[in-house]
């Protein structure tokens, strides 16, 4: 599972991996039980800083 982030986008990045993750847990795509990506694992793969991911 893995997000994705639209630079140009107005909405700001940490907002849109913030509305990612809560529609991924609400449509259960991301079930109760399962993981996420670590910090730094979700950083470098959306290339943002994990200040941003955390």
């Amino acid at each position: 599972m893995f997000f994705e982030i639209s630079p140009s986008s107005a909405v700001p990045v940490y907002q849109q991996l913030k509305d990612q993750i809560k529609r991924s847990i609400s449509s259960g795509v991301l079930p109760a039980e399962s993981r996420v990506p670590s910090v730094r694992d979700l950083a470098l793969h959306l290339r943002i800083n994990p200040n941003t991911v955390a």
